[in-house]
């Protein structure tokens, strides 16, 4: 495994030392498992991001959406358990004209 430096502030190097301590592990544990969730939580704000954009473009492209109440109360419906059709895609101009 590569060695990785880090300078860290005093303040820093000690909470890690007392974190490590509490948790009967190691300061290399501690920190490694810090790194990996600082990436766990960026790489999935960047998927997030990357579906929202998806999204906008699919938006922009087709000119149409779901209207947010009407899909929230088929969200519902489903999870009761009951038959129902999803909502159709309308145009997005009539969204806005409806004042939604």
């Amino acid at each position: 495994m590569p060695t990785l430096s880090v300078k860290l502030p005093e303040e820093t190097k000690q909470r890690i030392q007392s974190v490590a301590q509490s948790q009967g592990t190691t300061v290399h544990a501690v920190m490694v498992n810090a790194i990996e969730s600082a990436l766990c939580t960026a790489e999935h704000q960047n998927s997030l991001v990357a579906a929202a954009l998806r999204a906008r473009k699919q938006v922009l492209a087709t000119g149409t959406v779901l209207d947010g109440k009407a899909f929230g109360d088929y969200l519902k419906a489903k999870t009761r358990g009951e038959k129902v059709r999803r909502p159709r895609p309308i145009g997005l101009s009539s969204l806005v004209a409806a004042g939604k």
